[in-house]
């Protein structure tokens, strides 16, 4: 047998060469692109790890190590036509693994003689070594045989062969197609070609493989339209620089840069600017391999259209930029994007225009159109629009939806009876922006732009003569779309919103539609946020359990789901909080109640500024371990809960933290009634020196019963007391 010994481990040196990857096939959708180029760069970066051939990382401890290697080293770059990977370094080789093998005890592999048995024989036979290549190893149970196996690195080709196109074909898509068999595997557009290519110069090779149909290659190609033959490709560099003059710039920024910069120059020369929008130019810069910006003109008579739906109509529908004088004011003016150098002809700008100035007519006609039947008329029109088709007949329609927003408005009016805005007006008015605020569906505008639902309904009550605040309160009704957008800009907008989203989510509950995972097709967290954005922000005296208990009485159901729908809310306002307090905080103070939530929030406030505190540190600990004790060493024999007893405390010490309970549960809840949650915090953080001392000197379990019971009785009076503004015992210790 060999006697075991420690020898240095050596580390070979590898050539590192570059990897340029890239699938090349029909026009990507704008909205997918971005999503797959990550993508491809994570799978590639992920089998690069597995097959180790990235560079600096020790063989031996490479998969401890691979998690964070490599990430500096990998780009990815995207057009419409191309999904690129680069990577600037990987081995030309595969470096050798070696492995340690345990094998069979050495008191079952080795008999008294010192012989191998036949365990030691079928191990070394099971691995293809020799008996004699057996060591013996020390591990924390004792000495084992083991084995050292060498498996031989492979040619970073041959296994990019099969790492590569399965990177490819596992990317996933929200909508893919196939295009030969239909047993071949889909992706989201036909492809074209693959250049894959290891190393640069002379020393470059082809990476082989074929995927569906196209074999790899060290070829490219330009532009669609200004480069139609194959590029040959030697180094990344030298393929930058022949697709910038087959007119293909593959960084996505830089594509988006130019095209704002050629806009602002345009601008500059007439003295308008452009509206911005960093979601449009994003789309432009993935839609186009060669952007450029061109100036288009339109009718001035459209301008007596509002802005929002010439500005929809421009950006959504025909993807331009709306042109501005510097006071805000629309002008006859856009921004397209070319996907080429120029229109020496104006043959484009002429197409653009054209077809603006039809979409311009439509949305010109719908506006008149729909004035003839003003909002006050459409109303028995929502009784045949299907607001939620899993409710049935007599709930599903945006009439019925209507009806319970109503109810639920008028509870909510019932307890802003105080608010300083409101008043009876204030209670006609959300009633009359209720009844309203739906009846732009039915509009020819809002089915042609959907996207201006609710906006249509506050443009068209504003030119209809409805006052001004339900206009208003119409046209904000969807807000807040996410938490970081603004709420409505009235007390009565901000009603609306409530009932809407409440009941969005209540009957998407009822309809058994609630979120799973990520999944959410019917936008209840959305609706949600807001809710909890709008309580907090603009009615913070709502309290929302008695909201969803009525909400879901009047969708007429017995399933016991309210609980199930407060506690998604409670979710949602745990996800508001965590965006600004450490979940330990957002933890204990929703585990002493979320509703209302600007209570809720207040109580955050105020346990966030007392955090780091020894007092408040110590009150946690000792929480902890009052809540062990009443939970675990305690049993139902052990106390019933009662009033605590004076006359039977025999220790100092929980005499003094009786009577120190006493004055501060007082203090404590007068202070709470009030929303003074830090001074009521403050005000049971001089507990402190009396439970220490409690615990140092007072054992709880006392062998008598009757004292036993009484301590146990103060504990959960300290308990209560410890969890009523937030649960102490939720902190997380210091770290």
């Amino acid at each position: 047998m060999k006697s075991e010994k420690s020898k240095p481990k050596k580390i070979q040196s590898f050539t590192h060469q570059p990897l340029l990857l890239e699938v090349g096939c029909e026009e990507i959708p704008a909205r997918f692109l971005l999503d797959a180029e990550r993508s491809l760069g994570e799978r590639v970066l992920a089998g690069l790890r597995e097959a180790r051939l990235l560079p600096n990382v020790d063989a031996s401890t490479y998969a401890a190590e691979s998690a964070s290697a490599g990430q500096g080293s990998l780009r990815t770059y995207s057009t419409p036509r191309r999904l690129i990977v680069h990577v600037l370094e990987v081995l030309a080789r595969q470096p050798d693994k070696v492995e340690e093998i345990l094998g069979p005890p050495v008191k079952v592999a080795v008999d008294a003689e010192g012989k191998f048995t036949r365990a030691a024989e079928s191990f070394a036979q099971k691995n293809s070594a020799r008996v004699d290549e057996l060591v013996r190893t020390q591990t924390p149970k004792g000495a084992y045989l083991s084995l050292t196996k060498t498996t031989p690195g492979r040619p970073a080709r041959d296994i990019l062969a099969e790492i590569l196109p399965q990177a490819i074909l596992g990317l996933t898509f929200p909508k893919s197609m196939y295009w030969r068999a239909k047993s071949d595997p889909r992706f989201v557009r036909p492809i074209r070609w693959v250049l894959a290519l290891l190393g640069e110069g002379k020393h470059a090779k082809v990476v082989e493989f074929e995927i569906l149909g196209v074999k790899s290659g060290n070829f490219t190609f330009g532009h669609r339209s200004l480069g139609h033959k194959p590029i040959k490709v030697e180094n990344f560099k030298y393929y930058l620089k022949k697709l910038n003059e087959a007119h293909v710039e593959i960084d996505t920024a830089k594509r988006c840069e130019r095209l704002l910069k050629e806009a602002d120059e345009l601008m500059a020369k007439t003295g308008l600017r452009i509206v911005r929008d960093e979601s449009l130019a994003d789309w432009i810069a993935n839609s186009t391999e060669w952007p450029r910006a061109m100036l288009g003109d339109f009718d001035e008579r459209f301008l007596h259209l509002p802005r929002e739906i010439l500005i929809t109509v421009m950006r959504d529908h025909q993807k331009y930029f709306a042109v501005e004088t510097t006071d805000g004011n629309l002008a006859p003016h856009f921004i397209a994007g070319l996907n080429m150098d120029s229109d020496p002809k104006g043959l484009i700008r002429q197409g653009h225009q054209r077809v603006l100035t039809a979409r311009f007519r439509d949305a010109e006609f719908f506006w008149t159109a729909d004035q003839a039947v003003p909002l006050r008329d459409r109303g028995p029109q929502l009784e045949r629009v299907t607001y939620q088709a899993e409710l049935g007949a007599s709930l599903g329609s945006y009439a019925a939806k209507i009806k319970r927003m109503e109810v639920l408005a008028s509870r909510i009016c019932d307890e802003l009876a105080n608010h300083p805005e409101f008043s009876d007006r204030t209670r006609d008015l959300v009633r009359r922006a209720v009844e309203l605020c739906k009846c732009d569906l039915t509009t020819q505008m809002v089915h042609e732009f959907t996207e201006l639902q609710g906006v249509v309904g506050g443009l068209y009550a504003k030119a209809q003569g409805e006052t001004g605040i339900v206009a208003e309160a119409i046209y904000d009704q969807y807000l807040p779309l996410g938490v970081d957008d603004p709420c409505p800009r009235s007390l009565v907008g901000a009603v609306v919103s409530l009932v809407d989203k409440l009941d969005s989510v209540v009957a998407g509950f009822a309809a058994g539609l609630k979120p799973s995972g990520s999944s959410d097709p019917f936008g209840l967290r959305r609706n949600a946020n807001g809710a909890i954005k709008v309580l907090l922000e603009k009615l913070p005296v709502i309290p929302l359990g008695s909201l969803i208990d009525l909400g879901y009485e009047l969708l007429k159901t017995s399933a016991p789901k309210s609980e199930e729908i407060a506690s998604f809310f409670a979710d949602r306002l745990s996800f508001y909080l965590g965006r600004k307090y450490r979940y330990d905080t957002v933890r204990a103070v929703l585990a002493a109640g979320f509703d209302p939530p600007r209570n809720a929030l207040a109580r955050a406030e105020a346990l966030d500024s007392l955090r780091g505190s020894e007092d408040l540190e110590a009150l946690s600990a000792a929480a902890k371990r009052i809540r062990n004790i009443l939970t675990k060493s305690a049993s139902g024999k052990d106390w019933t809960e009662g009033d605590i007893s004076a006359e039977i405390m025999t220790e100092p010490q929980e005499r003094e933290l009786g009577e120190a309970y006493g004055k501060v549960a007082g203090e404590s809840e007068h202070l709470s009634r009030r929303h003074e949650y830090r001074q009521a915090l403050e005000a049971i953080s001089t507990l402190r020196p009396a439970v220490d001392k409690f615990f140092d000197k007072v054992l709880v379990m006392a062998e008598d019963p009757a004292i036993r019971q009484n301590r146990l009785r103060l504990l959960k009076k300290l308990d209560e007391l410890f969890t009523g503004i937030a649960h102490f015992a939720e902190i997380a210790e210091k770290a």
